[in-house]
């Protein structure tokens, strides 16, 4: 019973207080030291607070304060007061919330520069991607030499491309030819909106590109990724992968 009232969001000396003037009835403070174990220096503090919840009543007789329990169907109301309160302060918060991301937005334009470190940091930097793409997006990617490429990165590209189509954004990858594993495991071309080429030419290998982002995953014992903000290098960084695409073969 008490750890479902703390729950609700009263303190232990309110409980107990509370619980002490149920059983005591109208009374003073003294029988309420006594019952509850709460010291004096606290009690006053503990009753004006249930007070201010709506669940003691307080009169003065012979200039004495008495004090005596609402109903405990005051905590129903307690609670449908709270909903209320949290409500208003969810719409009072939504409407601060564009401010915020508008903030968040700024400083990551003066962010040019991030490092992403180990498979976890890969999952992040991925997932951050997700929440930006809109249908208007185009996700560029040169593809992962063999050696880079094992079952866990197939699944979570997979997972990235079935969650970026969902959001109708386009995506271009582009090859090497001589990439076997890379041309069988890393072609989602299930998913839509999805297009892959093979090049016959040497290319960089995981880098992509999507809106002002240049991206590039270097795997090493512990797979990181440099990841640059810039407009200016992402366009042309868009300029060499475009050349690149117009001369190379679609894969059926």
């Amino acid at each position: 019973m008490q750890a479902i009232l703390e729950n609700i969001g009263f303190t232990k000396g309110e409980i107990k207080v509370y619980f002490a003037l149920l059983e005591l009835g109208n009374t003073s403070s003294g029988p309420i030291i006594t019952k509850s174990q709460v010291s004096r220096s606290k009690v006053y503090e503990i009753l004006e607070k249930l007070k201010q919840k709506g669940l003691v009543t307080e009169v003065i007789k012979e200039n004495i304060k008495y004090f005596q329990a609402a109903s405990p169907r005051r905590i129903q109301d307690y609670i449908k007061n709270k909903e209320q309160q949290l409500k208003k302060e969810e719409n009072d918060f939504k409407e601060i919330l564009p401010q915020l991301l508008q903030k968040q937005r700024l400083q990551e334009q003066k962010q040019e520069v991030k490092v992403y470190v180990g498979f976890e940091g890969l999952k992040s930097f991925y997932n951050e991607i997700l929440n930006q793409l809109t249908p208007k997006d185009e996700y560029l990617a040169l593809t992962f030499g063999d050696k880079s490429i094992n079952h866990n990165i197939s699944l979570m590209y997979r997972k990235f491309h079935q969650k970026r189509a969902e959001k109708k954004a386009k995506a271009k990858i582009l090859c090497n030819k001589d990439d076997k594993l890379a041309i069988k495991d890393m072609n989602f071309s299930d998913t839509p909106f999805y297009e892959f080429k093979i090049t016959d030419q040497i290319i960089p290998t995981g880098v992509a590109i999507v809106r002002d982002i240049v991206a590039t995953v270097n795997w090493g014992k512990i797979p990181r990724v440099f990841v640059i903000i810039c407009k200016e290098n992402a366009e042309q960084y868009g300029k060499f992968f475009y050349n690149l695409w117009g001369k190379s073969k679609k894969k059926n």
